[in-house]
């Protein structure tokens, strides 16, 4: 390319344009706006929209609400340009760039039927077009609380809450491809989705580990132990241990990885999934890393959060399930009245709970990238 101003190289022209070799640049945005303006030295910029998580249902059968749609495309603009109105919706709503992306919102939880995810659509004039549907919520019955589906993303169809048909069972959110872990035996607590599925539940097996971003996460072999969760690029979380009550060995977060939102377009996300508590005490599931999804709780614990496109582990406590830092279905939560499934992350659907509501789904969101020279 030739040297333009200051130093930095002029784009080629349009019709020949390429995308950058990577985005180095990143604005999220939360709020409905039409005043963003593209950054000086930049001609074309990556747009990603989701659209807002389903609602949980409540009461005997609690599904999870369903995951928001998902679309991307990159946009030629010109420097000092307004960009078209970007449009955040709620809860449920329908984000937009413009009329060239948009991403539908999921579904809400009714009577053990999880809510369905969202779609996308994309102009065929942007160029590396793509969409995805949200996951579904996941299937409740036998009075069962379930999670909720995570959005959908570079990565393809978000994955689904996980399904439980146990009384008083309770199932970790999906993840951006990874499922929430089932439970269709015991009461038990379910870990998170995250890149992989978590691990589920079977005869005599209790809480399970969140899914990785290289590998699912892992059931328990006893009621002594936690599931753990699945492998990244960095090992995954540890689940908890626990001898005899009150000794309690805390499950271990899943690993952190790499950069965050600017590991979303090259698909890099690396962390490892978070480690399930041990069902013989009150131990908290632990929290997943980026692209991992979060623990499944002890007997009385907290369900792990997910990181980025993970899914929040199941709960037993009031307002105790896990939800996720981005994209991902938060856990379903059972306990006594009052028991509320937590939100989920943005895009994500909330967790079914025993009140009269459920875990409310995340709101949408933009995220604009660019790289100056490109």
């Amino acid at each position: 390319m030739n040297q333009g101003l200051y130093g930095f190289g002029l784009p080629p022209n349009q019709a020949t344009r390429v995308a950058p070799p990577e985005w180095r640049n990143y604005k999220l945005i939360t709020a409905t706006t039409s005043t963003e303006v593209v950054p000086q030295n930049v001609y074309q910029m990556l747009a990603m929209v989701w659209g807002g998580g389903g609602t949980g249902d409540s009461a005997a059968n609690a599904a999870g609400g369903g995951g928001g749609g998902f679309a991307m495309g990159i946009i030629d603009v010109i420097p000092g340009q307004i960009l078209p109105t970007i449009t955040v919706g709620a809860t449920g709503g329908t984000s937009s760039f413009g009329t060239l992306l948009s991403s539908t919102g999921g579904s809400n939880g009714s009577g053990g039927t999880g809510g369905a995810g969202g779609s996308g659509t994309a102009s065929g004039t942007l160029r590396g077009a793509f969409t995805a549907t949200g996951g579904a919520g996941g299937a409740a019955s036998g009075n069962s609380f379930t999670g909720g589906g995570g959005s959908g993303s570079p990565w393809g169809t978000g994955g689904a809450g996980g399904l439980c048909t146990v009384a008083a069972g309770s199932t970790g959110g999906g993840g951006w491809g990874g499922s929430g872990g089932a439970n269709i035996t015991n009461a038990a607590r379910t870990g998170g989705g995250g890149l992989f599925d978590a691990g589920s539940s079977s005869s005599s097996l209790f809480s399970s580990g969140g899914g990785g971003s290289f590998s699912p996460g892992n059931r328990a072999t006893a009621a002594s132990f936690g599931g753990q969760g699945g492998a990244g690029i960095t090992l995954g979380g540890k689940g908890a241990l626990s001898l005899a009550t009150p000794a309690i060995f805390p499950a271990e977060n899943g690993c952190g990885g790499g950069g965050g939102f600017l590991d979303i377009p090259s698909r890099s996300l690396s962390g490892g999934g978070g480690g399930g508590g041990a069902n013989s005490d009150v131990t908290s599931g632990a929290n997943g890393g980026d692209g991992g999804g979060g623990g499944g709780c002890g007997a009385t614990g907290v369900g792990g959060v997910g990181g980025i496109g993970g899914g929040g582990g199941a709960s037993n406590l009031t307002r105790g399930s896990g939800g996720s830092a981005f994209g991902g279905g938060s856990g379903g939560q059972a306990a006594g009245s009052g028991s509320i499934g937590t939100s989920g992350g943005i895009g994500g659907g909330g967790g079914g709970g025993a009140t009269t509501t459920g875990g409310v789904g995340g709101i949408g969101a933009v995220i604009l990238y660019w790289t100056e020279g490109y």
